[in-house]
């Protein structure tokens, strides 16, 4: 039993490790720089709150592309990402504040903090971890996971 829980936080932090060092570009740092895309903020804002979670999905999707043109669905999308039922849609709103970046994210630390604490998809604190690595990597809690040694 314990070799099988075990065996499942390696699997989580294996993820969660090669998550942050795509998400960071395995420290390369030489790729092209994310463009913003236009989007009809106020239109995915409606999406967002449809009953349907793919329609919900594809607008988060959307507002991702925005990066910090998405800024003012914040307040959607962290309502999202803490009380929408589909684990899918969750992460991707996670995923979301990563794209925003860090100057349009920053208000949304105390939200992930508490979204991590209650989370128990592994994919979804996955991507909470790494908006949070995105917005304030020294709060993070895989701060300190890569060191090695003393």
């Amino acid at each position: 039993m314990h070799a099988k829980r075990l065996s499942n936080l390696f699997t989580v932090f294996g993820t969660l490790a090669i998550s942050i060092a795509l998400m960071t570009g395995c420290g390369g740092g030489s790729g092209p720089k994310a463009v913003s895309k236009d989007i009809d903020v106020a239109a995915l804002m409606d999406q967002l709150t449809s009953d349907n979670s793919q329609d919900r999905l594809n607008a988060l999707i959307e507002l991702g592309d925005g990066r910090e043109n998405a800024a003012p669905a914040l307040d959607l999308i962290l309502e999202t990402l803490t009380d929408d039922k589909d684990h899918k849609v969750r992460e991707m709103a996670a995923y979301v504040l990563l794209q925003m970046g860090e100057k349009s994210a920053k208000p949304a630390l105390p939200t992930l903090k508490e979204a991590f604490a209650k989370e128990k998809h592994p994919t979804v604190k996955i991507n909470i971890v790494n908006a949070w690595n995105a917005i304030d990597p020294e709060s993070s809690p895989s701060q300190g996971m890569s060191q090695t040694g003393p």
